[in-house]
């Protein structure tokens, strides 16, 4: 897991390229509240504040059969969130090989869930329906 000042500096690295905060929110979850006070609502204070408790690995390993539902249902947007979260919690992890490739997105995020499996030791054919389509 990164440290709390890593994931300040790739929140605010990301954020303004991710119109829709789907992978920069992911960073906010996991910071503690020192370093998530500046984003919050004035009136939350610390022991309101909680960071995620589940591992990284249970975050993945809980998402991948919605991921593959909507990679499957050929889901544009849905997809492309899916893959936007996975990219956090990849980097988060600490993975230096994987998440720089799911930007290179088409077939609805197939491609890079079946990557995505492997690192986590799922068997991907479990979802995969093997369909390549292109993506509108």
């Amino acid at each position: 897991m990164r440290t709390q000042d890593e994931i300040l500096a790739r929140y605010n690295e990301r954020k303004d390229n991710d119109f829709f905060g789907f992978e920069s929110n992911e960073y906010l979850r996991f910071l503690d509240y020192e370093h998530a006070k500046q984003f919050l609502k004035p009136e939350v204070a610390a022991k309101e504040w909680e960071p995620e408790k589940k591992t990284l690995k249970e975050i993945m390993v809980d998402y991948m059969p919605f991921a593959w539902e909507k990679a499957n249902g050929c889901r544009g947007i849905s997809s492309g969130r899916s893959i936007m979260h996975y990219t956090a919690w990849l980097w988060l992890d600490g993975d230096e090989e994987i998440w720089p490739t799911l930007a290179d997105y088409e077939f609805y995020g197939k491609d890079q869930l079946v990557t995505i499996c492997k690192y986590l030791g799922l068997d991907s054919e479990k979802w995969d329906d093997h369909r390549r389509v292109i993506s509108d």
